[in-house]
């Protein structure tokens, strides 16, 4: 399964909640509180969420954010050709990576287990 095709996936709200506790768990392993209000509406919401953190950290502690990278998988050649080919800024491509790719790893542990 492709990072892309996790978007089917997007509507579902058990995948959002176990999506959004994906990204507290894995943002607090690399020290960064991920303190989303809850219950969480939408992936929109998550997504903006994310974004407002994302970018403090690129602006802050950009090691912190490659640590985070690192942590949560998210391959670098991928980053690089996406950041090639959208039109998003660099933070806004890059929430939208780390929220698929976290759906990703739900999606996933839902299929194995």
């Amino acid at each position: 399964m492709d990072l892309v095709s996790v978007d089917s996936f997007i509507q579902n709200q058990d995948f959002l909640k176990e999506t959004t506790s994906q990204l507290e768990k894995d943002f607090l392993m690399v020290g960064v509180n991920f303190d989303i209000e809850k219950p969480v509406e939408s992936y929109k919401d998550l997504f903006s969420f994310t974004f407002n953190l994302i970018n403090s950290l690129n602006e802050r502690d950009p090691k912190r954010l490659l640590n985070l990278l690192y942590r949560i998988d998210l391959d670098e050649g991928k980053v690089k050709v996406e950041m090639n080919k959208t039109e998003l800024s660099f933070t806004e491509m890059l929430s939208e990576m780390i929220v698929k790719r976290e759906l990703y790893k739900v999606i996933i542990r839902k299929k194995i287990s």
